[in-house]
């Protein structure tokens, strides 16, 4: 059975290839081709990942990575791919959650036990560490979370997403708490992201005010 491989092009000028009927399946190529190529073996691979976490992999076994066909991902449609325009399936949900546990452990496995200077070397001077790495990866899921929700309905509902994950980190935090410790290279301490938090909200208040009074939109007082 033939699988369908989207391939786009990458803010990098690499080709990121994702394969339509498993989502988690993808891979990075220099030229389409490559992408293609790579995607193919990691098809293998990522069965194997769910199939030692004890995941089910009965649905895509009878994919056959030789006839994967490429496609030209458009990304004139938001980014979505036809397969994730379809309501979701309750069989679905399960598989996710189920992907979604064997990919963290395998994640952790990989990564328990380094030192701190494991964690901080890099293999050159401009790639990431494995820390970095693993910010990245905390950092855009919290993000792709807070895209769960209505946008812009019901009373702003992403918006109050993304406010209730931080009022409630803070709401079991401390003050003993302290954290000090660089992200992604810039140094954050818990008083400067409680300060950004902040200002950063504020600015785009008054930001927010002028669009509005520019469009000549009459709010009421606050």
């Amino acid at each position: 059975m033939s699988g369908n491989v989207y391939i786009r092009v990458a803010n990098d000028g690499t080709f990121l290839a994702s394969l339509a009927e498993l989502p988690g399946c993808t891979a990075r190529g220099t030229s389409k081709e490559d992408a293609l190529a790579k995607i193919r073996a990691a098809f293998r691979d990522y069965l194997e990942l769910l199939t030692l976490r004890g995941v089910s992999t009965e649905h895509w076994k009878g994919l056959d990575p030789a006839k994967f066909v490429a496609h030209e991902w458009d990304m004139t449609a938001m980014h979505v791919l036809p397969p994730d325009e379809k309501p979701l399936e309750e069989h679905e949900l399960r598989d996710f959650l189920h992907q979604m546990e064997a990919s963290r452990s395998a994640l952790l496995a990989l990564v328990r036990g380094l030192s701190a200077d494991e964690l901080e070397r890099k293999p050159t001077e401009t790639a990431w560490s494995v820390r970095e790495a693993l910010e990245h990866i905390m950092l855009t899921q919290v993000s792709l979370l807070s895209r769960m929700e209505r946008w812009p309905d019901h009373e702003f509902a992403t918006l109050q997403a993304v406010h209730r994950m931080a009022f409630q980190r803070f709401t079991v935090m401390e003050p003993s708490d302290w954290v000090d410790h660089p992200v992604m290279g810039v140094r954050f301490t818990t008083r400067k992201v409680m300060r950004r938090i902040l200002e950063h909200e504020y600015e785009h208040l008054d930001h927010i005010r002028q669009i509005l009074a520019s469009l000549g939109s009459q709010r009421p007082p606050e």
